[in-house]
């Protein structure tokens, strides 16, 4: 197959040109990275006294559609300035000189997804999911204000030190990919690993080309091998076109099958067949990670069930009130059995008596047969035996009644907590972790006190005491 993307496999071990000075108003300390597209610089704000990391794209002076190439990137840059979320870098400035293009963005410490599997290898299924997550929420934030990323790949996925994602160069591949000259194909500065089929085939690109690339970032997270390997790039896009990765129980023979049918919902090589947003896949991996599903955008398959099939059991205090019924049941019992109907129960069922000595034979008594006038006409007769007198027994005298003890009176119904936060946070409810809002969006609670934090990576928290009332809902709003 012939490609209709010219892509770019610089060779970053090669010797690269020493660090400038200045870029723009801000003092270069040191290169602290180097990709297919573009140097980045560990440098100072004089102006805010801050530091910073720089993200340099060279310009080819020579390029006759310069100035468009400029004007793109500048405006790309914009948009991805305006993406205020905790999984998204912070752009603090854009700009050019004569001979690059930069972003000054915020400075992070930790390393990016591709180094940590290169140190770590492969990560839970259920961490795995947490973790990518966190990064469609991202994606899904930017595509709805519609920027693609376009080049997501592991080394465009920061982590931090507590594993808490950051996504990378939003904007960077469309202005890298627009130089060259008119009648150049277009270039994608990147790796062909994580394309989806319609960018490897040059057409034109919508959210699900990013969901693509998420699920094959997440193939290679679980079992350690990427979705699509090759010799060389021909070899790796046809495979990314025409060839389904192997599936994940060729790899590792114990991961969830719920797992799989995520990832491979996400790589279907018709993008109709995808999830068509990056919140669906987000939902599905946090209801597999454990975590609660937003109803409003639930999957249409069966992930909105538990994926492990848990069981639920009642709470406590349910199992306490059906505990004291049980008992006050039996004990009610207990008196009727032995309380004023004993007297009659112990008459109508008596004691054995112990057998006496053959009695002699009872005095027949002569009754007139049925119909007789007693006239002393000859008749028929019955005889009966005279009844044996017998002595009188005692009466049972019954026990005193076990005192009643009165059932626990029913535990009080809890009440809801609903949460609108924005964009996203870590939910705690009493110091402990419950979820990520969204998709979390309501949680039931025991009435009475209690304290809630919301969290969003660097950002200040938000933390307030609420009072639950028994069935009533509260809401809780907050925008970071």
């Amino acid at each position: 197959m012939t490609p209709a993307l010219a892509v770019d496999t610089q060779d970053q071990s090669a010797p690269q040109p020493g660090a400038p000075t200045n870029i723009g108003r801000f003092i270069i300390r040191e290169e602290i990275g180097r990709g297919s597209n573009g140097v980045v610089y560990s440098a100072t704000d004089p102006v805010l006294g801050r530091d910073i990391a720089i993200k340099a794209i060279p310009l080819d002076p020579r390029n006759p559609a310069r100035r468009q190439i400029e004007a793109s990137f500048l405006q790309e840059a914009k948009m991805a300035a305006g993406l205020n979320h905790a999984s998204i870098v912070t752009v603090f400035d854009a700009g050019k000189t004569d001979t690059v293009a930069y972003i000054a963005m915020e400075r992070l410490t930790g390393a990016d997804l591709h180094h940590w599997q290169l140190a770590n290898g492969t990560m839970s299924a259920e961490g795995a999911a947490a973790l990518i997550a966190r990064v469609c929420d991202a994606v899904h934030f930017a595509h709805r204000r519609g920027l693609i990323h376009r080049d997501i790949k592991p080394s465009n996925i920061f982590l931090s030190r507590d594993l808490k994602p950051k996504v990378l160069d939003f904007g960077i591949a469309l202005a890298q990919g627009k130089q060259g000259g008119p009648d150049d194909p277009p270039k994608l500065i990147g790796t062909p690993n994580y394309m989806s089929p319609e960018q490897a085939l040059g057409r034109p690109l919508d959210a699900r080309s990013d969901i693509f690339s998420i699920g094959a970032i997440l193939y290679e997270l679980v079992t350690g091998h990427r979705a699509f390997e090759g010799a060389n790039v021909d070899e790796i896009l046809t495979k990314v076109v025409k060839v389904d990765p192997a599936p994940l129980s060729s790899w590792q023979a114990d991961l969830p099958p719920q797992i799989g049918e995520i990832i491979f919902r996400a790589l279907a090589k018709n993008p109709a067949n995808r999830y068509q947003t990056a919140a669906q896949l987000r939902n599905d991996l946090a209801s597999f990670a454990g975590r609660p599903v937003l109803p409003s955008t639930a999957p249409s398959f069966d992930a909105m069930a538990s994926p492990r099939g848990r069981l639920r059991l009642p709470a406590p205090g349910a199992l306490l009130a059906l505990g004291a019924a049980v008992l006050a049941l039996v004990l009610s019992f207990a008196y009727w059995y032995w309380g004023p109907h004993a007297r009659d129960i112990a008459l109508s069922n008596p004691p054995p008596q112990a057998p006496s000595p053959t009695p002699a034979a009872p005095p027949v008594v002569t009754l007139p047969a049925a119909g007789s006038s007693g006239s002393g006409a000859s008749s028929p007769h019955v005889a009966v035996a005279a009844p044996k007198p017998t002595k009188p027994r005692k009466k049972a005298t019954p026990p005193p009644p076990p005192p009643v003890v009165a059932a626990a009176p029913p535990p009080p119904e809890p009440g809801s907590l609903a949460l609108a936060i924005v964009p996203w946070g870590t939910v705690l409810v009493d110091g402990k972790e419950v979820g990520v809002a969204p998709p979390l969006n309501k949680l039931t609670l025991a009435p009475g006190a209690h304290f809630i934090e919301v969290r969003n990576g660097a950002l200040a928290p938000f933390a307030a005491q609420v009072q639950i009332e028994s069935g009533k809902t509260i809401a809780v709003q907050h925008h970071f």
